[in-house]
């Protein structure tokens, strides 16, 4: 049998699904030839207990959001369907089926799955998939252990065992609401009092009678507290108003909450686990930052993130120190296509907000007026050498305090003077960069452990009260993590669907779906891919 283990991919006809396993060949072969052949999942021609344990990981992988023909399961299930005495041939199909199954699926628990580059994403911020070798490497000596051991590969976080908690329960619910019930759609934010069309649907979906005839569409008080009710399930703000969250929360079916805990899964196995003492952590798509420190969270608040034409990306960094005060140097982006059309209308614009223009960059730009540039007929590379500042101030849309946090993207943490923006439910409005409800709690969470003395609220009020720029840098890095989770728990620990504000779950859809060809969820019956060992 020795011999034939190490040349069993010979063996094997060439059509598609059986060239599967030759996954990774050269290590698979390499290992087979340090153990002199010797096989690990079957004994004489049946599988072994660990062979059970193993095939029965590979079958619960859809647990994991993975589909579980990834690591060959319905290849060997038909061969341990078939009931007749398997030859040699049959049982060492099985050997290489498990082994290349095995390599993959630790492999997939392990980080990325797909290209970082597909998502905008820079590679070296998440974690990547151990090398099959590797993979290979970390089989425990016990091998009866294969299933306890298999599960510790997984990320142990309390979020991500939540989601595969959720997961499971959607998928095994047999008596939840229909995946395709008839969407609701609105033309318009509907308040309570108000009459629209939709309302009877609404009534239906949330069963509220609707009382007399000549009432069915008005947004009466019983229909407005089941709105209320729905919304804080939802973990939505609980106004009463139906506009487009409300109709996202009506319209998520149950497959659509399967494909969406799955494609926050995979994000979540590009995170270590161990995290450092004290991070911060901002969710784009919740609009929600968190200070963490000792596994606990100190606070959060809400913060404003970049709208869809100018998204805030999704990347980890470090914290270097603290602005106060800041000026800000308009980006070329805003410059063009925000400041330029209101200098057209009125040249005194940068004056009236207190902004400074310089010919060039740097030391010795001179200082231009305004109101001398012909701003009608000015070229791209004209536009581009002018340099705009606003200084600190009431104007400046930095607000008091900028996080001073070196990144690629020139995304950053700051106040603003548009405070009102907090009180919104879709704080998408940005131009990129993470405006913060409370710039006070973070610039003293980042100072916290500064070298010389922490920082208190009494320090950054008098910094503040100079109205001058000051840089206060600190050799305690925190970490920043900008993420993009469209699932995430709320306070009750309640999972919460969010919208998907850039379309990245339907980018990372496209490109897991690219895997082998084989669907990421369900099969044209709209079933989770799963089965359970005999």
């Amino acid at each position: 049998m020795t011999f034939i283990v190490i040349v069993a991919f010979s063996a094997f006809p060439a059509s598609p699904s059986e060239a599967k396993p030759l996954y990774a060949q050269a290590v698979f072969d390499q290992f087979y030839q340090q153990r002199d052949g010797e096989p690990l999942w079957i004994r004489g021609k049946r599988l072994n207990s660990a062979g059970k344990k193993l095939y029965g990981v590979l079958q619960e992988s859809w647990m994991h959001g993975f589909n579980p023909d990834l690591y060959y399961v319905s290849e060997i299930r038909a061969i341990l369907d078939n009931r007749n005495d398997p030859d040699v041939t049959s049982a060492l199909r099985l050997e290489v089926l498990l082994t290349s199954g095995y390599m993959r699926y630790v492999q997939d628990l392990s980080g990325m799955r797909v290209n970082a580059s597909d998502l905008d994403l820079r590679q070296e911020d998440w974690l990547q998939r151990i090398p099959a070798q590797e993979a290979l490497a970390l089989l425990p000596d016990d091998l009866d252990d294969i299933d306890d051991f298999l599960e510790t590969r997984a990320p142990q976080t309390h979020t991500y065992q939540r989601l595969k908690q959720e997961l499971t329960t959607l998928v095994e619910d047999q008596d939840g609401r229909a995946a395709h019930d008839a969407p609701i759609r609105i033309s318009r934010t509907i308040y309570p009092g108000q009459e629209a069309k939709s309302i009877l649907a609404i009534r239906q979906r949330l069963d509220v009678a609707e009382g007399l005839p000549e009432n069915q569409y008005v947004y009466d008080a019983p229909l407005v507290a089941a709105v209320k009710e729905f919304q804080t399930q939802k973990g939505l703000d609980a106004d009463g108003i139906i506009g487009t969250q409300t109709v996202f929360a009506f319209n998520h079916g149950k497959v659509d909450k399967i494909r969406q805990i799955i494609l926050n899964m995979e994000r979540l196995r590009w995170i270590p686990d161990a995290k450092p003492d004290r991070f911060i952590v901002v969710n784009i798509p919740s609009a929600r930052l968190w200070a963490i420190e000792d596994g606990a969270v100190a606070f959060s608040m809400p913060v404003v993130v970049g709208r869809k034409k100018r998204k805030t990306l999704s990347f980890i960094t470090q914290t270097h120190g603290v602005r106060f005060n800041p000026t800000w140097t308009v980006p070329s982006t805003i410059k063009k296509e925000d400041i330029l059309p209101h200098l057209q209308e009125n040249p005194a614009y940068l004056t009236d907000k207190g902004m400074e223009l310089f010919d060039g960059y740097g030391r010795d730009a001179l200082t231009l007026d305004p109101q001398s540039v012909d701003w009608e007929n000015i070229s791209k590379d004209q536009l581009e050498h002018l340099n705009m500042v606003q200084v600190p101030g009431a104007h400046n849309p930095l607000g008091r305090i900028r996080i001073l946090m070196p990144n690629a993207y020139n995304i950053y943490l700051h106040d603003t003077n548009e405070k009102s923006l907090f009180g919104k439910s879709n704080r998408a409005q940005s131009s990129g960069c993470v405006r913060m409800k409370d710039p006070d709690k973070v610039a003293i969470f980042t100072l916290k452990n500064r070298r010389g003395g922490g920082w208190t609220q009494d320090d950054t009020d008098a910094l503040l009260k100079t109205g001058k720029l000051k840089d206060i840098y600190t050799d305690d890095h925190v970490p920043v993590y900008l993420l993009y989770y469209t699932v995430w728990l709320d306070e009750r620990d309640q999972v919460i669907y969010g919208q998907d504000i850039y379309d990245g779950d339907q980018a990372l859809f496209h490109a897991l779906e690219k895997l082998d060809g084989i669907p990421i969820i369900v099969d044209n019956d709209n079933k989770m891919l799963s089965a359970s060992v005999d």
